[in-house]
């Protein structure tokens, strides 16, 4: 098996592509804080290892790049699935997106009053933002 092949097994086996970086041939835009990695050793073979927090760490040496590639996929299709339910629970949270929006804005908008010193029927307190207040808790200008 070479990088190419890898990468394609990879995706059939629908591994994240955000796990792994294989350099010229796989290569994340954006590297997350942990992620698997694959390439050329120094001198001679590959070199497999675990990128985390800009430390790496959980290194293997390989003579051929078929056993790297081999030991990267063993890796990666080993990790535990997700948690069971986690998809009803995003796909629900999605679902009530425009109540979660409506409910966030309600909430900002008491905040923002209670800030001004408003009621909540919407009269000015004491250094309000409305008519004679300025927002610092002085008369206006």
């Amino acid at each position: 098996m070479n990088r190419r092949e890898l990468v394609r097994a990879l995706r059939a086996d629908r591994v994240p592509d955000a796990l792994y970086d294989i350099p010229g041939v796989h290569d994340i835009p954006v590297q997350p804080d942990a992620y698997y990695f694959l390439r050329p050793a120094t001198g001679d073979g590959w070199v497999v290892g675990l990128r985390e927090r800009s430390r790496e760490r959980d290194m293997s040496w390989f003579r051929s790049e078929d056993a790297a590639c081999r030991d990267l996929r063993a890796k990666l299709t080993a990790l535990p699935p997700p948690p069971a339910g986690a998809r009803e629970q995003v796909e629900d949270v999605l679902g009530q997106g425009a109540e979660i929006r409506r409910q966030a804005w309600q909430d900002f908008e008491r905040a923002l009053r209670e800030r001004d010193g408003r009621s909540e029927d919407g009269e000015h307190g004491r250094g309000g933002n409305g008519p004679g207040g300025n927002g610092r808790g002085g008369a206006g200008p």
